[in-house]
């Protein structure tokens, strides 16, 4: 799979959020937003029905990067959000997930720990795109 038009796309809306938030990461967080969109860019699934149930099954630390991803889309872009929740439940189980990615990592994953810290940050960066630019990368990718 040529991975190029997906890894370009996820570029120009990280690109486009930063720019619309005024809100600039460093390199490493950019870089992981980049790669976490261009995994999940034609994903359906990308966000369980439930995303909290999906701990019970997670045992390895890119099971609980999927769950946090995922959190992280919710946060940001209110796909698939759950009604009867806190504001801030995504977050703070996305916090989880990649706290627990981190932790039983060996050696222990100092990216997902700041992941876990900075999740806000980065659900505010993603949140300032607006969904056309998102249909129009996709298009471009096609």
């Amino acid at each position: 799979m040529n991975w190029q038009p997906y890894l370009r796309a996820s570029w120009e809306i990280v690109m486009e959020c930063e720019n619309r938030s005024r809100l600039f990461l460093d390199q490493e967080l950019e870089s992981y937003l980049v790669h976490m969109m261009a995994r999940n860019f034609r994903n359906p699934l990308v966000v369980p029905d439930i995303v909290c149930l999906e701990f019970s099954h997670a045992r390895t630390p890119e099971d609980f990067r999927r769950i946090g991803d995922s959190c992280l889309f919710v946060d940001a872009w209110d796909v698939r959000r759950a009604r009867l929740v806190e504001a801030d439940y995504y977050e703070k189980l996305g916090q989880t997930a990649y706290g627990y990615a981190a932790a039983i990592s060996r050696p222990a994953d100092g990216l997902f720990n700041r992941i876990a810290r900075e999740f806000r940050l980065l659900s505010q960066v993603l949140r300032s795109v607006k969904p056309r630019s998102l249909a129009a990368c996709q298009s471009a990718s096609h």
